[in-house]
Protein backbone atom coordinates (compact mmCIF):
# COMPACT_ATOMS: atom_id res chain seq x y z
CA UNK A 1 0.00 0.00 0.00
CA UNK A 2 1.64 3.14 -0.86
CA UNK A 3 1.75 6.12 1.47
CA UNK A 4 -1.35 8.21 0.56
CA UNK A 5 -3.17 5.01 0.70
CA UNK A 6 -2.37 3.92 4.29
CA UNK A 7 -2.96 7.95 4.92
CA UNK A 8 -6.51 7.68 3.40
CA UNK A 9 -7.49 4.43 5.14
CA UNK A 10 -6.25 5.77 8.54
CA UNK A 11 -8.66 8.75 8.03
CA UNK A 12 -11.62 6.72 7.01
CA UNK A 13 -11.10 4.44 10.26
CA UNK A 14 -10.73 7.42 12.57
CA UNK A 15 -14.65 8.64 10.69
CA UNK A 16 -15.47 4.87 11.43
CA UNK A 17 -14.67 4.92 15.12
CA UNK A 18 -15.93 8.11 16.15
CA UNK A 19 -19.07 7.44 13.97
CA UNK A 20 -20.01 4.75 15.74
CA UNK A 21 -20.87 4.03 19.22
CA UNK A 22 -19.63 0.46 19.54
CA UNK A 23 -16.39 -1.09 17.60
CA UNK A 24 -15.95 -4.68 18.24
CA UNK A 25 -12.24 -6.57 17.78
CA UNK A 26 -11.92 -10.06 16.38
CA UNK A 27 -9.90 -12.98 15.01
CA UNK A 28 -10.50 -14.54 12.01
CA UNK A 29 -7.82 -17.09 12.05
CA UNK A 30 -9.22 -20.09 10.20
CA UNK A 31 -12.42 -18.59 8.68
CA UNK A 32 -12.92 -20.11 5.32
CA UNK A 33 -14.18 -17.09 2.51
CA UNK A 34 -17.56 -18.71 2.50
CA UNK A 35 -18.14 -17.70 6.23
CA UNK A 36 -16.63 -14.12 6.30
CA UNK A 37 -19.00 -13.34 2.96
CA UNK A 38 -21.90 -15.24 4.96
CA UNK A 39 -20.63 -13.26 8.40
CA UNK A 40 -20.31 -9.95 5.72
CA UNK A 41 -24.02 -10.42 4.85
CA UNK A 42 -25.50 -10.98 7.82
CA UNK A 43 -24.10 -7.95 8.99
CA UNK A 44 -25.25 -5.83 6.46
CA UNK A 45 -28.79 -7.36 6.82
CA UNK A 46 -28.28 -6.26 10.52
CA UNK A 47 -27.26 -2.44 9.95
CA UNK A 48 -23.94 -3.63 11.35
CA UNK A 49 -20.53 -3.82 9.56
CA UNK A 50 -17.14 -5.99 9.32
CA UNK A 51 -13.96 -4.47 8.07
CA UNK A 52 -10.90 -6.25 7.99
CA UNK A 53 -7.90 -3.84 8.68
CA UNK A 54 -4.40 -4.03 8.92
CA UNK A 55 -3.29 -3.99 12.76
CA UNK A 56 -0.48 -1.19 12.07
CA UNK A 57 -2.59 1.17 10.69
CA UNK A 58 -5.58 0.20 13.14
CA UNK A 59 -3.15 1.19 16.15
CA UNK A 60 -2.23 4.27 14.16
CA UNK A 61 -5.77 5.32 13.58
CA UNK A 62 -6.30 4.62 17.43
CA UNK A 63 -3.82 7.38 18.44
CA UNK A 64 -4.79 10.04 19.89
CA UNK A 65 -8.36 9.41 20.60
CA UNK A 66 -11.16 8.09 22.91
CA UNK A 67 -10.48 4.34 21.71
CA UNK A 68 -6.87 4.26 21.93
CA UNK A 69 -7.24 1.17 24.73
CA UNK A 70 -8.86 -0.98 22.07
CA UNK A 71 -5.11 -0.75 20.24
CA UNK A 72 -3.91 -3.82 22.67
CA UNK A 73 -6.11 -5.96 20.99
CA UNK A 74 -4.73 -5.96 17.38
CA UNK A 75 -2.26 -8.73 17.01
CA UNK A 76 -2.74 -11.37 14.36
CA UNK A 77 -5.96 -11.39 12.17
CA UNK A 78 -7.96 -9.18 13.29
CA UNK A 79 -11.07 -7.48 12.16
CA UNK A 80 -13.19 -4.49 13.28
CA UNK A 81 -17.59 -4.97 13.74
CA UNK A 82 -18.91 -1.26 13.90
CA UNK A 83 -22.33 -0.36 14.79
CA UNK A 84 -24.73 1.89 16.29
CA UNK A 85 -26.71 -0.49 17.78
CA UNK A 86 -24.76 -2.58 20.12
CA UNK A 87 -27.57 -5.20 20.92
CA UNK A 88 -27.95 -6.10 17.30
CA UNK A 89 -24.30 -6.11 16.43
CA UNK A 90 -23.29 -8.04 19.89
CA UNK A 91 -26.28 -10.66 18.88
CA UNK A 92 -24.76 -11.54 15.69
CA UNK A 93 -21.15 -11.76 16.58
CA UNK A 94 -21.92 -14.02 19.83
CA UNK A 95 -23.98 -16.20 17.64
CA UNK A 96 -21.58 -16.52 14.22
CA UNK A 97 -18.96 -17.15 17.10
CA UNK A 98 -20.99 -20.43 18.39
CA UNK A 99 -21.02 -21.89 15.49
CA UNK A 100 -17.81 -21.28 14.19
CA UNK A 101 -14.98 -21.73 16.43
CA UNK A 102 -12.82 -19.90 14.06
CA UNK A 103 -14.46 -16.51 14.69
CA UNK A 104 -13.04 -15.23 18.74
CA UNK A 105 -14.06 -12.42 19.64
CA UNK A 106 -11.75 -10.09 21.77
CA UNK A 107 -13.29 -7.24 23.24
CA UNK A 108 -14.70 -4.16 22.50
CA UNK A 109 -15.55 -0.68 23.59
CA UNK A 110 -18.91 1.16 23.67
CA UNK A 111 -19.49 4.88 24.63
CA UNK A 112 -15.68 4.99 25.95
CA UNK A 113 -16.21 2.01 27.81
CA UNK A 114 -14.18 -1.18 27.30
CA UNK A 115 -16.06 -4.11 26.85
CA UNK A 116 -14.11 -7.62 28.03
CA UNK A 117 -15.59 -10.28 26.24
CA UNK A 118 -18.32 -10.72 28.99
CA UNK A 119 -19.98 -7.79 28.98
CA UNK A 120 -20.78 -8.50 25.34
CA UNK A 121 -21.64 -11.94 26.14
CA UNK A 122 -24.43 -9.51 28.68
CA UNK A 123 -25.55 -6.95 25.91
CA UNK A 124 -25.70 -10.09 23.81
CA UNK A 125 -28.51 -11.19 25.99
CA UNK A 126 -30.49 -7.48 26.38
CA UNK A 127 -33.64 -7.48 24.00
CA UNK A 128 -33.36 -5.41 20.80
CA UNK A 129 -34.75 -1.78 20.49
CA UNK A 130 -37.61 -3.00 19.11
CA UNK A 131 -38.57 -5.29 21.67
CA UNK A 132 -38.49 -2.99 24.28
CA UNK A 133 -40.66 -0.72 22.47
CA UNK A 134 -43.17 -3.57 21.97
CA UNK A 135 -42.65 -4.41 25.60
CA UNK A 136 -43.41 -0.62 26.46
CA UNK A 137 -46.36 -0.86 24.39
CA UNK A 138 -47.88 -3.58 25.78
CA UNK A 139 -47.44 -2.13 29.60
CA UNK A 140 -48.53 1.05 28.56
CA UNK A 141 -51.95 -0.14 26.49
CA UNK A 142 -52.39 -2.86 29.25
CA UNK A 143 -54.32 -0.35 31.86
CA UNK A 144 -56.69 0.88 29.42
CA UNK A 145 -57.70 -2.18 28.25
CA UNK A 146 -58.20 -3.43 32.57
CA UNK A 147 -60.15 0.45 32.86
CA UNK A 148 -62.43 -0.30 29.97
CA UNK A 149 -63.44 -3.88 31.01
CA UNK A 150 -64.19 -2.16 34.48
CA UNK A 151 -66.28 0.14 33.08
CA UNK A 152 -68.22 -2.56 30.57
CA UNK A 153 -68.43 -4.79 33.32
CA UNK A 154 -71.29 -3.14 35.25
CA UNK A 155 -73.22 -2.77 32.35
CA UNK A 156 -73.19 -6.05 31.21
CA UNK A 157 -74.10 -7.16 34.75
CA UNK A 158 -77.17 -5.35 34.71
CA UNK A 159 -77.71 -6.75 31.05
CA UNK A 160 -77.48 -9.98 32.57
CA UNK A 161 -79.75 -9.45 35.53
CA UNK A 162 -82.63 -7.92 33.38
CA UNK A 163 -82.31 -11.07 30.79
CA UNK A 164 -82.67 -13.15 33.98
CA UNK A 165 -85.53 -11.58 35.55
CA UNK A 166 -87.52 -11.40 31.71
CA UNK A 167 -87.05 -14.89 31.51
CA UNK A 168 -88.91 -15.88 35.05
Amino acid sequence: MKREQKEIFIKNLKTILSENSLVLVFHYRGMSMTDMTELRVQSFNSGCNIKVTKNRLTKLALEGTDKSELSELFDGPTAIAYSNDPVELTKLLTNFAKNNSNLVILGGIMDNEILTVEKIEILSKLPSLEEIRAQLIGLISTPAQKIASVLTAPSGDLARVFNAYSTK
